[in-house]
């Protein structure tokens, strides 16, 4: 039922990126994104596993990088692509949907764990999947860049575990991983197993845990965090040295530790990658944009804290999660918002706690609730389905508008860039056979989003985050493609940064007046109805 439930709701979510494909003029190409232009970095990466590569290199800037183990989730689609055989883009939609089943499975494995009753299983597993919350606005006093996350219930998938999988499966990854690790940390801190099941379940949760670092290896913080609080916290109930739980707890905390020294070591001998790490900022909004989108799981979890309290080692897990969330999303981390995925599960089945054990009851010893009851057509047993239903409906509100908002950009928006002239993309791909993969080709923004993916090369504006320097290079690129600039300027930048390749479309001409066919020291060496590409000959 869960798996069928899975597969269902994963097509359900397809269908918005199958629209935009179907409906796709016939002169343009429907990249496959959702979200952000640059999100192509991610079917770059694994165009780039497909060649053959374990090790991440920065496509998006000019600088020379020393590959790392970094994006390892998608370098490894890349390499099941290259078995498969299957193009980079389409390995994207897979790798989408599989995780989307995957997780959806997982979540409802974590909530058996803790829940018993099955029609309380169904509804805790609904509000992880398809709930939300009701922050919808700016607040008057906000001015928001266009970039900006919130209203997070409308512009933040890291928020919720529906608008994850609409977007992107390494959000996807992670939560399953994380559900996982918390999962074999329950069991083996609180059950008496058999040797055999004791120690699969410390390596299961020991890989998981790797996972998760593989994943985000700032991660490490939270899925750490978790267990080494809950460690602390159940020395604390039991009033004593609780050693088999520490010692459980240590080992898939200390599992991590090669990895972490590894990471340690690129960042510290990179200049780019600290450079990277450091303009890499997902910060957190005021945190009363976090109250109004979890506020129906908050209301209910905190009422079932003050009416029930935490009584076994379970729901403490699930409190400590929360506790450790809320602390890194301020905490002085550029990766601040990204601490939120996977925390809908836990909100979600405290949540459900508080809706059986206090709502409901409550709401049964009400007179109203008796008098209508006792109607004809009318039990209330029925009465009560009645109010769960709504509930879901009504906290499922922001979900469906993610649903319908997707389509109508696929389906009636179609912009730039996400939907590209082919002929812009014919420009891009012949350069893969042209160039070598490690020349630089400039363009605008909107252009370098997808360069890298099309041609294989670097480029030295394309991505906000792995353009070092985003800024400035913006405006750099900005004044190269200025009317007014000299071409003895141009040909000084040209030649200061390395650049071979000049790539000139729609993009390009919307930022500037300069037509790169007057420069001397510009070759054209392709064109077609939409874009020129130009080879710098270096002498002007």
């Amino acid at each position: 039922m869960v798996v069928a439930l899975g597969l269902l709701l994963t097509a359900f979510l397809q269908i918005p990126y199958w629209l935009g494909d179907l409906t796709a003029p016939a002169s343009e190409l429907y990249t496959g994104l959702l979200v952000n232009v640059e999100d192509a970095n991610y079917i770059t990466i694994i165009q780039r596993g497909s060649e053959g590569a374990w090790m991440h290199s920065l496509r998006f800037t000019s600088e020379p990088d020393a590959p790392a183990f970094l994006y390892v989730f998608y370098l490894a689609w890349g390499h099941l692509a290259r078995l498969a055989q299957w193009d980079a883009t389409t390995t994207w939609h897979i790798a989408r949907f599989v995780m989307s089943v995957l997780v959806f499975i997982v979540t409802f494995g974590f909530v058996r764990t803790f829940v018993a009753a099955r029609a309380a299983q169904w509804v805790a597993f609904g509000l992880a999947i398809l709930g939300g919350g009701f922050d919808w606005v700016a607040f008057p006093w906000e001015t928001l860049a266009p970039t900006s996350a919130t209203p997070i219930d409308l512009k933040m998938a890291d928020a919720h575990l529906f608008h994850s999988a609409l977007t992107f499966p390494h959000y996807l990854a992670s939560i399953t991983l994380l559900l996982i690790l918390f999962w074999c940390a329950l069991r083996l801190c609180n059950e008496n197993l058999a040797r055999a099941k004791f120690f699969a379940l410390v390596v299961l949760g020991a890989l998981a845990n790797n996972g998760v670092v593989l994943v985000y290896p700032f991660f490490v913080l939270l899925s750490c965090g978790v267990l080494g609080m809950y460690g602390i916290l159940l020395m604390l109930r039991a009033k004593k040295m609780v050693w088999r739980q520490v010692t459980i707890l240590l080992v898939l905390i200390l599992s991590t530790v090669p990895l972490v020294l590894y990471y340690a070591y690129a960042f510290a001998s990179s200049e780019l990658l600290r450079v990277w790490a450091a303009q890499s900022q997902t910060l957190s909004p005021n945190p009363l944009h976090y109250v109004l989108t979890f506020a129906p799981y908050l209301f209910l979890a905190l009422l079932d804290f003050w009416r029930v309290g935490v009584h076994d080692n379970k729901r403490l897990l699930l409190w400590i999660w929360l506790l450790v969330v809320a602390l890194l999303v301020y905490a002085p981390l550029g990766a601040q918002r990204r601490f939120l995925q996977g925390v809908q599960v836990p909100l979600a089945i405290l949540a459900t706690f508080g809706l059986f054990e206090v709502a409901l009851p409550r709401i049964r010893s009400a007179r109203w609730f008796q008098k209508l009851s006792t109607r004809p057509n009318y039990s209330a047993q029925g009465l009560e389905r009645l109010i769960i239903v709504a509930f879901l409906w009504i906290i499922s509100v922001s979900s469906a508008y993610q649903w319908l908002s997707a389509i109508a950009l696929t389906v009636v928006q179609q912009p730039y860039p996400l939907f590209r002239p082919r002929a812009e993309v014919e420009a891009m791909d012949w350069l893969l056979g042209h160039a070598d993969s490690n020349q630089v080709v400039l363009s605008s923004y909107f252009s370098g989003s997808y360069l890298p993916f099309r041609s294989g090369m670097r480029v030295y504006l394309g991505h906000v985050y792995e353009t070092i320097h985003f800024d400035a290079k913006q405006k750099l690129v900005d004044t190269f493609l200025a009317a007014e600039t000299n071409d003895a300027a141009r040909l000084e930048f040209l030649r200061a940064n390395k650049i071979e390749f000049l790539f000139y479309g729609r993009a390009e001409r919307e930022v500037g007046g300069f037509d790169p066919a007057r420069a001397a020291y510009l070759k054209l060496v392709f064109r077609n109805q939409e874009a020129s590409v130009y080879q710098v000959t270096q002498s002007e």
